[in-house]
């Protein structure tokens, strides 16, 4: 609950609002606004749907509420300012359709989504940590890189089918990393003709603008 008492305000709330409410003289008590929900989200497991959805609903969620206290705080002359979500990964990686799902979610998001990687985040996990507003690695956490992977089996049509499909998630995925990190064409190229999984230190992932800022 909010209240100001001599021109003092006094908050239990997380997130800043301003400024004092005064009808002449006289100082109001302003309502009590919903509590934010918790910020802090965390991939420590393999990126699946039942992973993936878990973070997905509470970004959604954290975004409709926030646009409603916004307007909350609006009619009594306030400025709600949220704190941006905070998810932390620890992850090898997983499904691609899935983690596509999330990058989407992470991109529509007005409210910012801050990736932190405290021990691992390769494949998949790699992908959703570079798409992060703003992004951040422990100083000996982690990232890896690599081509899509793909099991066919079955008839030579269905086989072809699948290695089309594959092809196509690997140049989204390729685009993806170009467009949030200042790796190259090139780069990914020459690490595809050895066919290995490229390996990348925080201090590295700095200078590739995979990363913002290392934490120490």
């Amino acid at each position: 609950m909010i209240k100001y008492l001599n021109g003092v305000k006094k908050t239990a709330m997380t997130h800043e609002v301003k400024p004092l409410i005064k009808l002449k003289t006289k100082i109001m008590a302003l309502p009590q606004l919903p509590i934010p929900k918790e910020r802090n989200l965390y991939l420590a497991k393999q990126v699946d749907q039942d992973s993936i959805n878990e973070i997905t609903k509470v970004i959604i969620d954290i975004n409709d509420e926030d646009a409603d206290l916004a307007k909350l705080a609006e009619l009594y002359g306030m400025t709600y300012k949220p704190k941006p979500i905070m998810l932390y990964i620890d992850s090898y990686g997983g499904a691609v359709y899935q983690c596509f799902g999330l990058l989407s979610v992470m991109d529509k998001s007005k409210v910012p989504v801050h990736t932190v990687v405290t021990g691992a985040a390769m494949s998949c996990g790699f992908m959703i940590a570079i798409t992060g507003h703003r992004r951040y690695s422990y100083e000996k956490a982690t990232h890896m890189y690599h081509q899509v992977s793909s099991t066919v089996w079955g008839k030579l049509k269905d086989i072809e089918e699948d290695v089309e499909e594959a092809k196509r998630l690997q140049l989204m995925i390729e685009e993806h990393t170009l467009e949030h990190t200042k790796m190259t064409k090139e780069m990914l190229s020459e690490n595809y003709k050895t066919k290995k999984d490229w390996f990348i230190s925080s201090k590295e992932a700095l200078k590739l603008g995979i990363i913002d800022e290392i934490i120490k």
